[in-house]
Order: C-alpha cells, then structure tokens, then sequence
C-alpha cells in the first residue's frame, strides 16, 4: 500500500512538473498579414536575442516583396515592471537610438496598438522617401519590440499598421532546452506508469488457508440414541 501511495505522489508531482514548465513557456503571437505579405523569416523562442527575458526571445519577419517593405516581430516574457505611457516612450526611443543609428527621431509618443498602449520611435530615410519605427508593448504576458520600415505612403502605412493590430497571443511555444525539459518530464510519467504495471503482474495472489480438520481418529464420540 505504502509502494503504491509514493508512486501516485510522483505521478502527481510529474504531472505538476509537466505543466509549470508549459506555463513558464511565451506563447508565439498570431499575425495576419495583408495579401502580398509573406511570412519571410522565422526565428523560435528563445533563440533570438531578448530585451528582458533571460531566456531569450522569439522573432517573426514579415515581408512585401513588391516594394519590401518590412516589419519584425520580437517576442519573449514580459518583465514584472509595470509599463507606464512615460517608460514605453522612452524604451522606443532608447531601441531606436542603439538599434536604428543611421536614422534621427522624427516623432515619438505613444498610441494604441493591437488594443494595448505602446511606445514608438518614429524617424525618416529621406533617401528613400521611407520610414522607419521602433515600438515596445505588452500583451497577454508577452513583450512586444518591433522595428517596421516601409515606403512613406498611405497604402504601406495602412498595411502596416494591420500587421501591429492583428497581433493576438497565439499556441505555446516550445523551443530550445525547454522543449528537452517537457520531453524528459513525459518520459519520466511513463516510466512510472510502466513500473506500477509491472509490479502489479509481478504481485502473487495468496493463496487461501485450508481449513482446520481435527486429526484421524480424535473425533469426539457421536451422542448416545434417544431413549
């Protein structure tokens, strides 16, 4: 009884262990990319390289081959800090200073995107008549850096801004040492499963007692007739 009670205590504590890694893992966001657009790299979490999250992240390339224009898609946890209009401005403009540095800032603030408030950075390739943004949010426990550039019309910008809204958390992502984690958990499960089944086969039934027969011999004399 006790060999059976420690195998359902790990059992449970496997099961237990299988779920918090899932929930410990970022969930890859859903996109919806106007026609023409391509889904035109792809890099899974965590193996991009992250603002906040230890781990690291995960990135989404999306492309319009006709006049390429582009917007990338950076994803990984979002930090406990609590984002206010103030820091969402300011970290846009800190990423778009370190990572955009041949563009200046044009205009910067914050607006709604995908239902949420975010920041943006937002300069111009006078070159190229393009424009370049960098914006930071949060959404459904996922932080959220993307970098867009694409011509300086309405048409590239209302593409654009469709991708930024439809973005909505998606299934999980499993990625990376984590994906070993949850394979070796399940494995453990079934090593378990197999050793109860095993020692239930190899379990002997007892076999009954006889009953007790008095010795050959020995029975007690019947009762005299009835007189």
């Amino acid at each position: 009884m006790k060999k059976q009670y420690l195998l359902a205590v790990l059992i449970i504590f496997a099961v237990i262990s299988t779920a918090s890694v899932c929930q410990a893992q970022v969930s890859k966001p859903n996109v919806t990319i106007p026609s023409g657009w391509r889904l035109d790299d792809e890099t899974a979490y965590p193996e991009a390289p992250a603002e906040h999250d230890s781990v690291g992240a995960g990135m989404l390339k999306y492309l319009n081959p006709a006049n390429n224009d582009e917007v990338r898609v950076y994803y990984e946890k979002a930090p406990a800090t609590a984002y206010t209009s103030a820091t969402l401005k300011s970290e846009a403009a800190s990423l778009f200073q370190r990572d955009l540095t041949s563009y200046t800032i044009s205009e910067g603030g914050t607006e709604q995107i995908a239902g949420v408030q975010a920041g943006f950075a937002k300069g111009l390739d006078s070159t190229n008549n393009a424009y370049v943004v960098d914006m930071v949010f949060v959404k459904d426990g996922n932080y959220y850096n993307v970098a867009a550039y694409y011509d300086a019309n309405s048409q590239s910008e209302q593409q654009v801004n469709s991708i930024l809204n439809s973005i909505s958390t998606g299934g999980l992502a499993l990625g990376g040492s984590m994906l070993f984690i949850i394979i070796g958990v399940v494995a453990a499960i079934v090593v378990i499963a197999v050793v109860v089944v095993v020692m239930r086969k190899r379990k002997k039934p007892v076999a009954p007692e006889a009953p007790q027969m008095a010795p050959a011999g020995n029975y007690p004399p019947p009762p005299p007739p009835p007189t």
